[in-house]
């Protein structure tokens, strides 16, 4: 069996118990080069950070909130 192992990173609103999902790392990082330098920082600070280079193995946790103001809200980007 060829299994891939990835990485887990999640934002800052998962220890609070809300709701969310996974989505592919290199996803997010797609949709965060969508925004303008100083919210894409903004934003970025919710996030465990990885370097962008690891991203295909990275997988990103998400509450609701954060994928809808990052437009993850697509069903291709979720890994669900």
């Amino acid at each position: 069996m060829n299994e891939q192992a990835f990485r887990e990173r999640e934002c800052i609103h998962r220890a609070a118990g809300v709701e969310g999902e996974y989505y592919r790392g290199d996803a997010y990082i797609k949709h965060l080069m969508r925004l303008r330098s100083k919210e894409a920082h903004s934003f970025a600070g919710k996030v465990t950070s990885f370097f962008w280079a690891d991203a295909p193995q990275i997988i990103v946790w998400l509450c609701g909130d954060c994928a809808s103001e990052l437009g993850l809200r697509e069903r291709e980007a979720s890994l669900v």
